[in-house]
């Protein structure tokens, strides 16, 4: 087994092998090219997102709580706020970046303006200013995640698709340890510094970092195969080209345009329908995993005093997003391995329905609730195996994809701007009594909705091979048939492109 991931390696970095085609030898090239810049622009981006996202978990419990005198609710409505902005964005973004801005410009640039604004909120006075800067934070934020799933899937195929998706929300999850690391070392080494508190120093470190991340943005992101980025010099012509046909094989389109067609086909498929109540019902099964710290806070030792200290705090929830990474690389490199997902759907919402029964039930030990925390971190990856069923279930729409994973998300954040006020209130914790009975009917009902995606992806594979037999038994000898007019299509696309990135 070493020996095989040695000789994958070595593959990878001499791009040599006596068995591959010169094609095969330019995909590969093309692959490590792709890898090397634009996985690591969108690695660090994943990275200081969470950060900038999370950090007020974070802070609350490092002293903001008591120096901005937060009551009641308080902490949700820091969540609310983010996510009404990141709701408001991501339609906005997801036609912007189809159509009008590159994403090259747009992805960097509201990078840079998130990462000033985390700054900001290291002077905030009062919890109306956190409110507003929140809401600031989440809009710029809203383009991040959806506008990489949509340029991921416009490079990579679904044999290579996993293990980068993987590596993104691995860098997320890298983020929740760097964040607690970094605020337990600030707590401990600047508090009191400069006249600010240890959790102030946190935003004014994430600030500085996420500006640095979105410089390299403006070089690292590659726009679309059809429209390279210009300043991308490490994208060569042979790999527009190569891009181009690949994605051609794949039959999986690259961006044309809105149009009506695209809108009436959105709304009519009902897989498109099912994998939308799929998604949303699986985030929220796994939203309880996010008020971990607030457990451990209210722990108490036989005299009173806090049983873990403000360190310990912002360590210990580390833990979680090791499994995380875990879940990741293992569910999603199996993905790739079998180019299947609903599978492994499935076993992820089986464990979270055991795991969230635990804590449903709470009359059980602290440290079986400890491992239940723990271990539904198992089902964090369940979003990016979403991510990568779209890619084959939509493949014949750019501008669908983009829609169906916009809409993912926005109704994701719309849920999570008011469920939380309801079914997570921080008064009522840590035990959450409606919360975790709700996250045991969420992942209970998952199970049946995943399996009628997958009927339905099934379903409309017979139609369109049906539909393909009948163009092909119907087309006069001579004549091309569509799949054979569309790989014309995209030969001379190819050329095209490449002759662009030449002249630039």
């Amino acid at each position: 087994m070493a020996g095989g991931v040695l000789q994958k390696v070595s593959e990878w970095v001499l791009l040599k092998n006596p068995k591959w085609t010169e094609e095969e030898r330019r995909e590969k090239a093309l692959v490590r090219r792709l890898d090397i810049f634009f996985c690591s622009y969108i690695s660090l981006s994943a990275i200081v997102k969470y950060l900038d996202q999370n950090n007020i978990s974070n802070a609350y419990v490092s002293g903001m709580q008591e120096d901005l005198t937060l009551t009641g609710n308080h902490y949700n409505f820091f969540t609310t706020y983010f996510n009404i902005g990141y709701i408001i964005c991501i339609p906005i973004s997801s036609f912007l970046m189809n159509s009008i801005i590159r994403p090259s410009i747009w992805l960097p640039t509201l990078e840079l303006f998130w990462g000033i604004t985390t700054g900001c909120l290291a002077a905030a006075k009062n919890y109306q200013a956190v409110y507003g800067l929140r809401f600031v934070i989440g809009f710029c934020e809203g383009t991040a995640w959806p506008g990489t799933m949509i340029l991921l899937l416009s490079w990579y195929t679904p044999s290579e698709i996993g293990k980068r998706l993987a590596l993104y929300q691995s860098a997320t999850s890298l983020g929740g340890i760097f964040s607690g690391a970094l605020q337990s070392a600030l707590y401990t080494n600047l508090n009191g510094v400069g006249g600010l508190s240890g959790w102030r120093w946190l935003f004014v470190i994430n600030s500085i970092i996420t500006v640095v991340v979105a410089g390299w943005g403006y070089i690292g992101c590659p726009d679309y195969p059809t429209r390279p980025n210009p300043v991308s010099k490490w994208l060569r012509p042979v790999d527009v080209e190569t891009s181009i046909r690949r994605m051609g094989k794949q039959r999986r389109a690259l961006p044309k345009g809105w149009n009506l067609g695209v809108i009436k086909s959105v709304f009519s498929r009902p897989q498109n329908w099912a994998i939308w109540v799929a998604y949303e019902v699986m985030g929220q099964a796994s939203s309880g995993t996010g008020y971990f710290n607030l457990w451990l806070k209210s722990l108490k030792n036989a005299n009173g005093t806090s049983r873990y200290t403000v360190s310990q705090l912002n360590t210990i929830p580390i833990a979680s997003n090791c499994i995380t990474i875990v879940s990741l690389i293992v569910f999603l490199s199996l993905s790739d391995r079998f180019q299947t997902q609903w599978p492994f759907l499935l076993i992820i919402a089986s464990i979270g329905l055991v795991f969230s029964a635990i804590l449903a039930h709470w009359d059980v030990p602290d440290p079986a609730k400890f491992a239940s925390f723990l271990i539904l971190n198992l089902c964090g990856c369940y979003a990016n195996l979403f991510v990568a069923w779209i890619g084959t279930l939509i493949a014949h729409s750019a501008e669908e994809r983009a829609f169906v994973i916009s809409a993912l998300v926005v109704t994701y954040y719309t849920l999570a701007a008011g469920v939380p006020l309801k079914v997570w209130p921080a008064s009522l914790a840590p035990n959450y009594p409606i919360g975790w009975k709700y996250a045991v009917g969420m992942f209970a009902g998952a199970i049946p909705i995943i399996l009628t995606v997958r009927y339905l992806d099934l379903r409309q594979r017979r139609i369109d091979d049906r539909l393909l037999d009948e163009e092909t038994s119907a087309t006069p000898e001579g004549y091309a048939t569509p799949v054979e007019e569309t790989k014309s299509v995209d030969a001379a696309t190819s050329d095209a492109a490449a002759g662009t990135l030449a002249r630039i």
